[in-house]
């Protein structure tokens, strides 16, 4: 499950980077998955504690990225909406 999780926080690293927001909410659910997965582990066994740490912090950064950049991407076109008319 360790492992699982570094993979799945480096699947919602990759999808935060897509032009496709839809894309960006499944990575964020991805990453969320691989948090739940790396506490499991950690639970399971207190000696995977280095990759379930790498798990972990792999899916958070992907979870924040996912869910932040369609909201930044909708604030700054709606900005330029704005500045046009």
């Amino acid at each position: 499950m360790d492992i699982l999780s570094i993979v799945f926080g480096a699947l919602a690293l990759v999808t935060a980077f897509t032009p496709f927001i839809w894309l960006q909410v499944v990575g964020g659910f991805v990453g969320i998955a691989g948090i739940v997965l790396a506490r499991r582990a950690k639970r399971a066994d207190y000696r995977k504690s280095l990759t379930t740490a790498i798990g972990m912090l792999c899916s958070i950064t992907g979870t924040m990225l996912c869910f932040l950049a369609p909201v930044l991407s909708l604030i700054s076109n709606a900005l330029l909406l704005l500045m046009t008319q």
